[in-house]
């Protein structure tokens, strides 16, 4: 696969899983799945291959990849702040050890079990959020504070993500 050839020192067996294993609908994990195998039409992506003159992003001017969409380009800066934070206060550690990377290459592994599906399980809301063309911070803090709420109503959340949500 060409992804993978891109980043041979990636743990893939481990992003699979990740991916795989996330508590979310079919339809967030398929749009993870886009921007894991990196097929999503940036303007990086489409210079490339010589379908678009320049690469650099339209609203910056900086070059357009998934991971500047995710974390750095218009409000995708602050949404990933924010969700930087609450990672980092699951994890109970700083956000300088919080990596943007982790949105397009998820290999990491926590413990307990219910911590690593809240991790993944914000990771997977932020990047559907941010790939559907919504931008607001404030409108992605209620995308997520409903999104809890439907989770909470599951029957076996407990098992997946315990508590850890609750922080949203």
């Amino acid at each position: 696969m060409r992804v993978v050839q891109l980043h041979p020192d990636t743990h893939w067996t481990r992003l699979w899983h990740n991916l795989h294993a996330t508590w979310v609908s079919e339809e967030l994990k398929a749009v993870w799945y886009t921007s894991v195998h990196d097929i999503i039409p940036t303007h990086d992506r489409l210079a490339k291959i010589r379908l678009r003159a320049s690469n650099l992003c339209n609203l910056c001017g900086r070059t357009d990849t998934i991971q500047h969409r995710l974390t750095e380009c218009t409000d995708g800066a602050e949404i990933w702040k924010r969700t930087r934070s609450q990672i980092a206060t699951i994890l109970c550690t700083d956000t300088t050890n919080v990596r943007p990377e982790w949105t397009v290459r998820p290999c990491f592994q926590f413990r307990p079990p219910q911590r690593h599906g809240a991790v993944l399980w914000i990771l997977a809301h932020m990047i559907y959020y941010r790939l559907q063309g919504r931008v607001t911070s404030d409108d992605y803090a209620d995308f997520l504070r409903r999104a809890r709420w439907k989770a909470y109503k599951k029957t076996r959340r407990q098992d997946k993500v315990g508590d850890y949500l609750c922080i949203l």
